[in-house]
């Protein structure tokens, strides 16, 4: 009998990642644009609204993008995605996570990349990482420069649920493994058959022990 590849399914943000990406990568942007910044006024009233509950996480990004990136040539963004991602593999990551990932890599499994994080960065970063599969917010582009919308569901929560039942169709058999870290991960976990929450905080650890989930903290700088 022939042993399927396992699936395994990696997180960006905090699990990947020592930190948030979108905010730095973003903050780049400004650095190497300052008069846009003038753009970002508006901000910290959309972070606001998002910790009322008057905007969902899909619409507080389409706000930073907006501000950020909105009218901004493709070619400017992909200049500015190449000499980020270099950054961010060589000081960025987690040490512990790119050793799993190695592991996995090694013993011929499947890598998928799913993260809520944007297309405008995560494509290449899944590239350079070697992943197989990447999954993201896609973000939508009118006639060569960036709308700040979202061109479809913000990979978070139920979304990442959906794409993991349209992987369970296409790499059928295959055993599936999950990282990521945080609370809105966890109906992720517990879909797959490995689920473990890395790094996370004290709520998003009290939930996983909540269902019987694998936490695990990949301490490394």
């Amino acid at each position: 009998m022939t042993v399927q590849p396992s699936l395994i399914i990696f997180d960006l943000d905090c699990t990947l990642s020592r930190r948030d990406t979108f905010l730095p990568y973003l903050a780049g942007i400004l650095l190497r644009n300052p008069t846009r910044i003038l753009r970002c006024i508006g901000l910290p009233f959309a972070v606001a609204k998002f910790y009322l509950g008057l905007i969902n996480n899909g619409q507080l990004k389409e706000s930073f993008l907006s501000a950020v990136l909105g009218g901004m040539p493709r070619q400017k963004i992909e200049a500015w995605t190449k000499q980020f991602v270099p950054q961010l593999v060589s000081r960025g990551l987690n040490k512990k996570a790119l050793e799993v990932l190695r592991g996995h890599r090694q013993a011929g499994d499947l890598l998928v990349l799913m993260t809520a994080s944007p297309d405008c960065y995560v494509l290449e970063l899944g590239r350079v990482l070697g992943f197989e599969e990447i999954i993201c917010t896609a973000t939508e582009y009118v006639d060569g420069q960036m709308s700040g919308r979202l061109a479809g569901a913000n990979v978070r929560g139920t979304e990442k649920l959906r794409r993991l039942e349209d992987l369970r169709r296409r790499f059928q058999n295959h055993s599936i493994t999950a990282y990521a870290d945080d609370s809105s991960d966890v109906p992720l976990l517990r879909a797959v058959d490995r689920g473990i929450l890395v790094n996370g905080s004290s709520r998003a650890r009290a939930l996983a022990s909540e269902y019987g989930l694998s936490c695990s903290s990949w301490d490394g700088a």
